[in-house]
């Protein structure tokens, strides 16, 4: 068990939106490994659901190979590194498949993903999906996104508040499966026992801004499925432009009874909760 006795509450909720007639979205965890993730497929005939889930089941079950206390204890491998080479083995495999499958072809997907190992967290991003950390009630963006309007402002053209009303924020400039090689940003730090994730779509940052993020998830703190299903409640209350997926984790609440959600499922949930 990576976490090494870490408490994982996991929170997860995917909704389709008022504007999609089909969830793209993909959400999943394996509590045993302290593995979460999240993908946005993208792609005509439905192939962003076809690319999403690939992306999380592909990742999941690479990881599951390398990742064991043996190896780790050892050193053999470093989680950053088998991070990275588990989603860029996933770009492969969902760029493959684009390439043989006519239905396919142009399909991708975001990627957000959390691992959870001793008293560190890794995370690894593609895409414009997102990875928040609330701490001392205070929220900051943890990646950043791969998008044209984040490399704009960058690069001073834009600023923050313009860039929040650009007409060209969802033209992202990374995802998995578009081309055989992708870029892969990893970070590790150490945690904090107060700690709270939020791993988010667009279908929510898009349409609720940060501080209503950290308001309500700090006044459903004691029940973050509740925070869940409110947050998507307000992206829907907003629009509901996209499909919406958040998933919440904090680290000292127990999880005896809890089910658990196959790594690699795709959901397509409205107005319900997952709890692990």
């Amino acid at each position: 068990m990576l976490t090494n006795g870490l408490k994982l509450a996991i929170h997860g909720l995917s909704d389709v939106g008022l504007s999609r007639d089909h969830n793209e979205d993909n959400i999943s965890w394996n509590h045993d490994m302290g593995l979460v993730m999240l993908a946005d497929g993208m792609g005509g005939h439905n192939a962003g659901e076809v690319a999403s889930d690939m992306a999380v089941t592909a990742i999941h079950d690479a990881l599951m190979d390398v990742l064991t206390p043996e190896m780790l204890e050892t050193k053999v491998i470093k989680c950053e590194d088998a991070v990275r080479e588990s989603i860029v083995y996933a770009n492969e495999e969902i760029f493959e498949q684009s390439q043989q499958r006519p239905e396919c072809a142009g399909m991708g997907t975001t990627l957000v993903l959390t691992l959870f190992h001793g008293n560190e967290i890794t995370w690894a991003n593609v895409g414009d999906s997102r990875i928040y950390r609330i701490r001392n009630a205070e929220i900051a963006q943890v990646t950043q996104d791969h998008s044209l309007v984040q490399e704009m402002v960058d690069n001073g053209y834009l600023s923050e508040e313009e860039a929040l009303i650009s007409t060209s924020r969802n033209l992202i400039t990374r995802a998995l499966g578009i081309a055989p090689e992708v870029e892969v940003d990893v970070t590790t730090e150490e945690l904090d026992e107060d700690d709270i994730f939020l791993l988010c779509s667009d279908g929510l940052s898009d349409l609720v801004n940060d501080e209503d993020i950290l308001k309500t998830t700090l006044e459903h703190r004691s029940n973050l499925g509740d925070a869940a299903k409110e947050l998507v409640g307000l992206a829907n209350e907003h629009g509901g432009t996209d499909n919406v997926s958040v998933i919440l984790i904090s680290l000292h609440e127990a999880f005896s009874d809890e089910k658990g959600l196959p790594p690699g499922a795709s959901q397509e949930i409205e107005n319900d909760e997952i709890d692990q």
